[in-house]
């Protein structure tokens, strides 16, 4: 009994991982390149019932969760098809890109609806090179949940400027930027860090015109002094760096 019980697991394993390649095949490369809600859904819920046909010792029971698997994977291509045909449809399941980021500006509401927080924002472009928001004309969050960034034409690899007098390799302005305030909270040990204290923040504030500290959504300096500072965290910004 105890070999026929083994024997079973063993078969019902290699055929449920054929099933499953052959509907996810079926399904199509999308599952695999676009990672969005659709195919995130739609791929945990296969793998579900593939680990439940695989662990099952009934026969009957791992016949049942196949058709389960083959119907659920017939409604997955059944959702994509018309998600091709229908545009509304296609943005409910899969959503629709998201500006973040326009012109060097943050456009919090968009934040806040895609619930990403400066933080993250800040890392992901640090991953792609740019230490400032100031830097990019658009960040997009794609569907798939990368964000997509046209850096401004000063910051691109190889401007126009370069190409006619030569980059500029002075070390004017170069260093990354160290994050002093962000979303209206102080980094102390940053702040000491650049050899800044309060009162030079406060005079920050008060050169810019800045009321208050909760009004700054974004502030850091370099080694050479230069300020990156955006105030507009409870308003909306109409020439957000200065």
């Amino acid at each position: 009994m105890l070999h026929i019980h083994w024997s079973f697991i063993v078969l019902s394993s290699f055929v449920t991982f054929a099933v499953l390649l052959a509907l996810v095949r079926w399904i199509g490369s999308t599952q695999l390149t676009q990672l969005t809600y659709f195919n995130w859904v739609a791929g945990a819920a296969m793998g579900n019932m593939a680990a439940n046909m695989m662990t099952t010792t009934d026969k009957s029971t791992w016949v049942a969760s196949c058709l389960s698997l083959v119907m659920f994977t017939l409604a997955t291509i059944i959702a994509s098809y018309i998600a091709l045909k229908n545009r509304h449809f296609r943005r409910v399941t899969s959503g629709e890109p998201v500006v973040l980021i326009h012109k060097g500006a943050l456009l919090r509401e968009n934040l806040r609806k895609s619930k990403v927080n400066l933080d993250v924002l800040l890392m992901t472009l640090r991953e792609k090179g740019y230490f400032s928001y100031g830097d990019i004309e658009y960040g997009i969050l794609e569907p798939t949940g990368n964000l997509s960034i046209l850096p401004t034409q000063a910051s691109q690899s190889a401007s126009k400027e370069d190409l006619v007098e030569g980059p500029d390799l002075s070390p004017k302005g170069q260093g990354p930027y160290i994050e002093i305030v962000i979303d209206g909270e102080v980094d102390r040990d940053k702040l000491k860090s650049t050899n800044h204290d309060q009162a030079w923040l406060e005079s920050v504030l008060e050169r810019h015109k800045i009321n208050s500290l909760a009004d700054v959504l974004y502030l850091a300096v370099n080694e050479q002094g230069d300020i990156i500072l955006d105030g507009h965290r409870r308003m909306a910004p109409d020439d957000p760096l200065v």
